[in-house]
């Protein structure tokens, strides 16, 4: 994921994290391990699994803790197959979904075998009640945050309260978990997992937002997806709430665009992406993108001295620069 990864052993770790990945999706159904794997190997930046072993690593416990980073990755996992079916997506990071290739149903049911393993192996852990009930609470979260984002979409009236609100439950809580759930099973102070919590929050936080600047600002060939892909699905992101809150000339196209949800096809997201990008949109995300990463690095601050302390730090300038 990173250069600086390959420090203190975290890169090492996350090559565990990808074998131990491997196995748990080793099932014995021929049809779900190759749809499973083929959703691993599409790729991803692991992110949750290099938190989750960074908050470890403060606690001498990153050896220990790569079954349960791989149980948080599958959980991400579960959810991406079931949002995909969700948003009717045909690729995933530049290769077809499962739902695409096999339909709806097939695609849910490998999404529920997923989870379900994610749950066996958190189950095997230290303080596994703890932890069960944490991915109890997050599940529910996770869930009503896809509710309203179904409820919501092509609504125009949107407040960046309602954006906090779904990509809290979408992405953030995830983040927070994973270095929440490092901390409990590494037996840490409920001080210290109060804290990782909450540094996981942010970072979760402006991880997404930053998802949704690049999803308008980036090409097809880097998003593995067409450009403005959650706002084709009529889905309110940070961007264009902000730009709607101003008043502008082209504003009351945009807003019809967004009204007859884009009945053209590409040509109108892509106009509509324009607009917005003409109107600040994208800079005014990155100004709340980079509040949550500041927010994040004084939480990481306030943690006693040790070597991965400067690594954390580093963590967050990745998320700020990252491109993709």
């Amino acid at each position: 994921m990173l250069k600086i990864f390959e420090l203190h052993g975290i890169k090492e770790r996350l090559s565990e994290v990808e074998q131990y990945l491997e196995q748990a999706l080793d099932f014995p159904h021929p049809a779900i391990r190759e749809s499973a794997l083929n959703t691993l190997h599409a790729g991803g930046k692991r992110v949750r699994p290099a938190f989750a072993i960074m908050t470890a690593s403060m606690f001498h416990n990153e050896k220990n803790i790569v079954p349960l980073a791989a149980a948080l990755e599958l959980v991400h996992m579960a959810s991406l197959i079931h949002d995909d079916v969700v948003d009717q997506a045909d690729t995933r990071r530049g290769k077809p979904t499962i739902n695409a290739l096999y339909g709806n149903r097939y695609a849910i049911h490998v999404g529920d075998y997923i989870l379900t393993r994610a749950i066996s192996i958190i189950q095997q852990q230290p303080n596994s009640s703890r932890l069960l009930q944490i991915m109890a609470e997050l599940s529910i979260e996770m869930s009503l945050g896809e509710v309203e984002q179904l409820r919501s979409t092509f609504d125009i009236h949107q407040t960046v309260e309602d954006y906090n609100y779904r990509i809290d439950r979408k992405t953030a809580l995830l983040m927070a978990t994973s270095c929440q759930a490092a901390a409990v099973a590494s037996g840490a102070t409920e001080a210290e997992i109060d804290i990782f919590y909450k540094i996981g929050y942010n970072l979760g936080m402006e991880f997404q937002i930053r998802d949704d600047i690049l999803d308008m600002e980036q090409d097809s060939k880097k998003l593995g997806k067409p450009a403005g892909s959650d706002l084709a699905h009529g889905i309110m992101t940070l961007p264009t709430i902000l730009v709607l809150q101003k008043e502008f000339p082209e504003k009351a196209e945009l807003i019809q665009l967004i009204q007859d949800r884009f009945s053209g096809g590409q040509q109108q997201v892509d106009r509509a992406i324009s607009i917005i990008i003409e109107q600040g949109g994208l800079e005014d995300a990155a100004v709340y993108a980079e509040g949550y990463l500041k927010q994040g690095a004084v939480y990481i601050s306030q943690l006693p001295d040790f070597s991965l302390k400067k690594l954390l730090l580093h963590g967050v300038n990745y998320l700020r620069e990252r491109a993709y």
